[in-house]
Protein backbone atom coordinates (compact mmCIF):
# COMPACT_ATOMS: atom_id res chain seq x y z
CA UNK A 1 0.00 0.00 0.00
CA UNK A 2 1.26 3.49 -0.80
CA UNK A 3 1.24 6.22 1.77
CA UNK A 4 1.35 9.97 1.52
CA UNK A 5 4.06 11.58 3.64
CA UNK A 6 5.05 15.20 3.95
CA UNK A 7 8.43 16.50 5.11
CA UNK A 8 8.39 19.19 7.78
CA UNK A 9 11.46 21.39 7.79
CA UNK A 10 11.52 22.62 11.35
CA UNK A 11 13.84 25.52 12.07
CA UNK A 12 14.90 26.26 15.62
CA UNK A 13 12.18 28.88 15.78
CA UNK A 14 9.34 26.45 15.11
CA UNK A 15 6.31 27.86 13.31
CA UNK A 16 3.52 26.04 11.42
CA UNK A 17 2.25 28.41 8.77
CA UNK A 18 -1.54 28.34 8.62
CA UNK A 19 -2.89 27.46 5.23
CA UNK A 20 0.48 26.40 3.83
CA UNK A 21 0.41 24.28 0.71
CA UNK A 22 1.55 20.72 0.08
CA UNK A 23 4.07 21.51 -2.61
CA UNK A 24 1.64 20.66 -5.40
CA UNK A 25 1.34 16.95 -4.56
CA UNK A 26 -2.17 15.66 -3.93
CA UNK A 27 -2.79 12.53 -1.85
CA UNK A 28 -4.54 9.69 -3.66
CA UNK A 29 -8.02 8.96 -2.31
CA UNK A 30 -7.98 6.70 0.74
CA UNK A 31 -4.25 6.95 1.35
CA UNK A 32 -2.60 8.43 4.43
CA UNK A 33 -0.59 11.63 4.04
CA UNK A 34 3.10 11.99 4.78
CA UNK A 35 3.99 15.63 5.24
CA UNK A 36 7.17 17.73 4.97
CA UNK A 37 7.80 20.72 7.28
CA UNK A 38 10.55 23.24 8.17
CA UNK A 39 11.74 24.75 11.52
CA UNK A 40 14.58 26.74 13.20
CA UNK A 41 16.72 27.57 16.37
CA UNK A 42 18.31 30.68 18.11
CA UNK A 43 21.60 32.63 18.02
CA UNK A 44 22.42 36.45 18.24
CA UNK A 45 18.82 37.64 18.09
CA UNK A 46 19.78 41.08 19.32
CA UNK A 47 21.55 41.61 15.98
CA UNK A 48 19.55 39.60 13.46
CA UNK A 49 16.15 40.44 11.98
CA UNK A 50 15.73 37.53 9.59
CA UNK A 51 17.47 34.52 8.07
CA UNK A 52 16.34 33.61 4.55
CA UNK A 53 17.34 30.24 3.11
CA UNK A 54 16.34 29.16 -0.40
CA UNK A 55 15.29 25.50 -0.22
CA UNK A 56 15.57 23.68 -3.54
CA UNK A 57 14.58 20.13 -2.67
CA UNK A 58 14.28 17.45 0.01
CA UNK A 59 15.03 13.77 -0.58
CA UNK A 60 15.14 10.63 1.55
CA UNK A 61 16.43 7.09 1.45
CA UNK A 62 13.54 4.64 1.90
CA UNK A 63 14.07 0.99 2.76
CA UNK A 64 11.91 -1.97 3.76
CA UNK A 65 13.61 -1.94 7.18
CA UNK A 66 16.63 -0.39 8.90
CA UNK A 67 18.95 -3.20 7.75
CA UNK A 68 18.39 -2.50 4.06
CA UNK A 69 19.81 0.59 2.35
CA UNK A 70 17.13 2.38 0.40
CA UNK A 71 17.08 4.39 -2.80
CA UNK A 72 16.90 8.17 -2.52
CA UNK A 73 13.63 9.64 -3.69
CA UNK A 74 12.62 13.31 -3.90
CA UNK A 75 10.03 14.16 -1.24
CA UNK A 76 9.50 17.83 -2.03
CA UNK A 77 10.78 20.54 -4.40
CA UNK A 78 9.70 23.81 -2.76
CA UNK A 79 12.13 25.99 -4.79
CA UNK A 80 11.43 29.02 -2.62
CA UNK A 81 12.90 31.19 0.10
CA UNK A 82 11.97 30.35 3.69
CA UNK A 83 12.42 32.87 6.50
CA UNK A 84 13.78 30.74 9.30
CA UNK A 85 13.29 33.18 12.16
CA UNK A 86 9.56 33.24 11.41
CA UNK A 87 9.46 29.61 12.52
CA UNK A 88 9.46 29.19 16.29
CA UNK A 89 7.54 27.76 19.24
CA UNK A 90 6.28 24.81 17.23
CA UNK A 91 5.52 26.71 14.03
CA UNK A 92 6.44 24.81 10.85
CA UNK A 93 6.40 25.37 7.11
CA UNK A 94 4.97 22.44 5.18
CA UNK A 95 7.10 21.75 2.13
CA UNK A 96 5.13 19.00 0.43
CA UNK A 97 3.76 15.46 0.44
CA UNK A 98 4.54 12.36 -1.59
CA UNK A 99 3.07 8.86 -1.91
CA UNK A 100 5.59 6.33 -0.59
CA UNK A 101 5.55 2.57 0.06
CA UNK A 102 5.60 1.43 3.67
CA UNK A 103 9.03 1.17 5.23
CA UNK A 104 11.52 3.32 7.09
CA UNK A 105 13.48 6.43 6.13
CA UNK A 106 17.13 5.95 7.00
CA UNK A 107 18.59 9.17 5.54
CA UNK A 108 17.34 12.65 4.64
CA UNK A 109 19.01 15.23 2.40
CA UNK A 110 18.29 18.92 1.85
CA UNK A 111 19.52 20.99 -1.11
CA UNK A 112 19.71 24.77 -0.67
CA UNK A 113 20.81 27.59 -2.97
CA UNK A 114 23.30 29.79 -1.11
CA UNK A 115 23.31 32.45 -3.86
CA UNK A 116 19.65 33.13 -3.02
CA UNK A 117 20.05 32.90 0.77
CA UNK A 118 20.85 35.77 3.14
CA UNK A 119 20.83 37.20 6.66
CA UNK A 120 19.34 40.63 7.41
CA UNK A 121 20.56 42.47 10.49
CA UNK A 122 18.28 44.65 12.60
CA UNK A 123 19.97 47.78 11.25
CA UNK A 124 18.96 46.74 7.72
CA UNK A 125 22.35 45.43 6.60
CA UNK A 126 22.00 42.52 4.16
CA UNK A 127 24.59 39.74 4.48
CA UNK A 128 25.23 37.41 1.54
CA UNK A 129 28.05 35.26 0.29
CA UNK A 130 29.54 38.24 -1.59
CA UNK A 131 28.94 41.09 0.89
CA UNK A 132 31.31 42.42 3.54
CA UNK A 133 30.57 41.57 6.26
CA UNK A 134 28.89 38.51 4.83
CA UNK A 135 28.20 34.80 5.12
CA UNK A 136 31.16 32.44 4.70
CA UNK A 137 29.39 29.46 3.13
CA UNK A 138 32.73 27.62 2.93
CA UNK A 139 32.47 24.29 1.09
CA UNK A 140 28.67 24.61 1.08
CA UNK A 141 28.69 27.51 -1.40
CA UNK A 142 26.43 27.00 -4.41
CA UNK A 143 23.84 24.22 -4.19
CA UNK A 144 25.15 21.92 -1.46
CA UNK A 145 23.59 18.60 -0.51
CA UNK A 146 23.14 18.78 3.27
CA UNK A 147 22.70 15.51 5.15
CA UNK A 148 20.45 15.48 8.20
CA UNK A 149 21.27 13.62 11.40
CA UNK A 150 18.64 11.04 12.37
CA UNK A 151 18.60 9.79 15.98
CA UNK A 152 15.71 7.36 15.70
CA UNK A 153 14.57 5.80 12.43
CA UNK A 154 11.59 7.40 10.72
CA UNK A 155 8.64 5.11 10.02
CA UNK A 156 6.53 5.32 6.89
CA UNK A 157 3.29 3.58 7.99
CA UNK A 158 0.30 2.73 5.83
CA UNK A 159 -1.67 5.60 7.36
CA UNK A 160 1.07 8.12 6.52
CA UNK A 161 3.13 10.23 8.86
CA UNK A 162 5.28 13.32 9.24
CA UNK A 163 8.98 13.83 8.64
CA UNK A 164 10.33 16.87 10.46
CA UNK A 165 13.60 18.54 9.46
CA UNK A 166 14.99 20.81 12.16
CA UNK A 167 17.31 23.40 10.60
CA UNK A 168 19.02 24.71 13.71
CA UNK A 169 19.99 28.30 12.91
CA UNK A 170 21.65 28.72 16.30
CA UNK A 171 24.13 25.98 15.45
CA UNK A 172 24.31 26.37 11.66
CA UNK A 173 25.42 30.02 11.59
CA UNK A 174 28.44 30.73 13.76
CA UNK A 175 29.93 34.11 14.61
CA UNK A 176 33.64 34.37 13.73
CA UNK A 177 34.28 35.14 17.41
CA UNK A 178 33.34 31.56 18.30
CA UNK A 179 36.40 30.41 16.35
CA UNK A 180 38.62 33.43 17.03
CA UNK A 181 37.67 35.63 20.02
CA UNK A 182 39.89 38.42 18.65
CA UNK A 183 38.02 38.60 15.34
CA UNK A 184 36.16 41.84 14.50
CA UNK A 185 34.25 40.27 11.59
CA UNK A 186 30.52 40.97 11.99
CA UNK A 187 29.45 38.29 9.53
CA UNK A 188 28.62 34.61 10.00
CA UNK A 189 30.18 31.27 9.14
CA UNK A 190 27.91 28.52 7.82
CA UNK A 191 28.32 25.13 9.47
CA UNK A 192 25.19 23.16 8.50
CA UNK A 193 23.38 21.40 11.33
CA UNK A 194 20.24 19.52 10.35
CA UNK A 195 18.21 16.99 12.29
CA UNK A 196 15.41 14.85 10.84
CA UNK A 197 12.84 13.06 12.97
CA UNK A 198 9.58 11.15 12.89
CA UNK A 199 7.01 13.68 14.10
CA UNK A 200 5.04 10.94 15.88
CA UNK A 201 8.03 9.84 17.97
CA UNK A 202 9.05 13.22 19.38
CA UNK A 203 7.94 15.50 22.20
CA UNK A 204 8.44 19.12 23.22
CA UNK A 205 9.82 21.22 26.08
CA UNK A 206 8.20 24.55 26.98
CA UNK A 207 8.36 27.22 29.66
CA UNK A 208 8.60 30.93 30.45
CA UNK A 209 11.74 32.90 31.35
CA UNK A 210 11.52 35.72 33.91
CA UNK A 211 13.83 38.01 35.86
CA UNK A 212 12.73 40.28 38.71
CA UNK A 213 9.12 39.34 38.01
CA UNK A 214 9.29 40.45 34.36
CA UNK A 215 9.36 38.31 31.19
CA UNK A 216 12.74 38.00 29.47
CA UNK A 217 12.59 38.22 25.66
CA UNK A 218 15.44 36.80 23.57
CA UNK A 219 16.82 34.60 26.33
CA UNK A 220 19.09 32.03 24.70
CA UNK A 221 18.36 28.37 25.44
CA UNK A 222 20.42 25.27 24.76
CA UNK A 223 19.17 21.72 25.03
CA UNK A 224 21.89 19.37 26.22
CA UNK A 225 22.07 15.61 26.64
CA UNK A 226 24.36 14.44 29.41
CA UNK A 227 24.82 13.68 33.08
CA UNK A 228 24.04 16.69 35.28
CA UNK A 229 26.78 15.73 37.77
CA UNK A 230 29.45 15.75 35.04
CA UNK A 231 31.20 18.89 33.69
CA UNK A 232 29.24 20.86 31.10
CA UNK A 233 31.91 20.30 28.46
CA UNK A 234 30.95 16.61 28.49
CA UNK A 235 27.34 17.37 27.50
CA UNK A 236 26.17 17.24 23.89
CA UNK A 237 24.28 20.24 22.48
CA UNK A 238 21.23 18.88 20.64
CA UNK A 239 19.26 22.06 19.95
CA UNK A 240 19.02 25.78 20.56
CA UNK A 241 16.03 28.08 21.07
CA UNK A 242 15.08 31.50 22.41
CA UNK A 243 12.23 33.16 24.29
CA UNK A 244 9.67 35.40 22.61
CA UNK A 245 8.44 38.85 23.67
CA UNK A 246 6.48 37.31 26.54
CA UNK A 247 9.44 35.25 27.75
CA UNK A 248 7.84 32.03 26.45
CA UNK A 249 9.81 29.35 24.63
CA UNK A 250 9.20 25.95 23.11
CA UNK A 251 11.69 23.40 21.84
CA UNK A 252 9.73 21.12 19.53
CA UNK A 253 10.40 17.75 17.87
CA UNK A 254 12.74 16.55 20.62
CA UNK A 255 13.83 12.90 20.58
CA UNK A 256 12.04 10.99 23.36
CA UNK A 257 14.08 10.23 26.49
CA UNK A 258 13.25 6.51 26.24
CA UNK A 259 15.29 6.30 23.03
CA UNK A 260 18.46 7.48 24.78
CA UNK A 261 17.76 5.22 27.78
CA UNK A 262 17.95 2.24 25.41
CA UNK A 263 21.47 3.07 24.23
CA UNK A 264 24.32 1.61 26.34
CA UNK A 265 26.42 4.78 26.19
CA UNK A 266 23.51 7.10 27.05
CA UNK A 267 21.45 4.96 29.42
CA UNK A 268 21.91 7.35 32.36
CA UNK A 269 21.95 10.60 30.38
CA UNK A 270 19.07 13.07 30.62
CA UNK A 271 18.10 16.35 29.01
CA UNK A 272 19.47 19.54 30.56
CA UNK A 273 18.15 22.97 29.59
CA UNK A 274 20.51 25.95 29.92
CA UNK A 275 18.97 29.43 29.92
CA UNK A 276 21.19 32.47 29.31
CA UNK A 277 19.89 36.05 29.47
CA UNK A 278 20.38 38.53 26.59
CA UNK A 279 23.68 40.38 27.04
CA UNK A 280 22.04 43.70 27.97
CA UNK A 281 20.01 42.29 30.87
CA UNK A 282 22.79 41.59 33.34
CA UNK A 283 21.02 38.59 34.90
CA UNK A 284 22.62 35.21 35.60
CA UNK A 285 22.34 31.80 33.98
CA UNK A 286 19.96 29.02 35.01
CA UNK A 287 20.29 25.27 34.43
CA UNK A 288 17.30 22.92 34.54
CA UNK A 289 18.57 19.30 34.82
CA UNK A 290 16.91 15.90 34.53
CA UNK A 291 14.27 16.89 31.98
CA UNK A 292 12.24 14.00 30.52
CA UNK A 293 10.61 14.07 27.08
CA UNK A 294 7.78 11.72 26.12
CA UNK A 295 6.56 11.14 22.57
CA UNK A 296 3.44 13.10 21.73
CA UNK A 297 3.60 15.19 24.91
CA UNK A 298 4.85 18.60 25.98
CA UNK A 299 7.06 18.77 29.06
CA UNK A 300 6.43 22.03 30.91
CA UNK A 301 9.30 23.58 32.85
CA UNK A 302 6.97 26.26 34.23
CA UNK A 303 8.55 29.62 35.02
CA UNK A 304 12.33 29.74 34.98
CA UNK A 305 13.59 32.67 37.06
CA UNK A 306 17.04 33.95 36.16
CA UNK A 307 19.23 34.92 39.15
Amino acid sequence: MLTHRSLWLTIALLASLAGCGDGGHQAPTGEGATRVLLTDAPFPFDRVRRVDVFVVSVSASLGADTSVAGTFVTLATPNRTIELLALQNGVTDELGALALPEGVITAVRLVIDTDRSSITLKDGTLLTGSSSPGIAWQSSAGRPVLNALIHEHIDVPAAGGTVVIDFDVGKAFLTPQELDPASTDQGFIFSPVLHAADGTKTGAIAGVVQSDGEPVPDASLRLYLGKAADPENTWSVLATAHSDGNGAFKVSYVTRSAYWAGLPGQATSTYIVAVDPPSALGAGRRLVPDVTVTAGQETSLGTIVLP
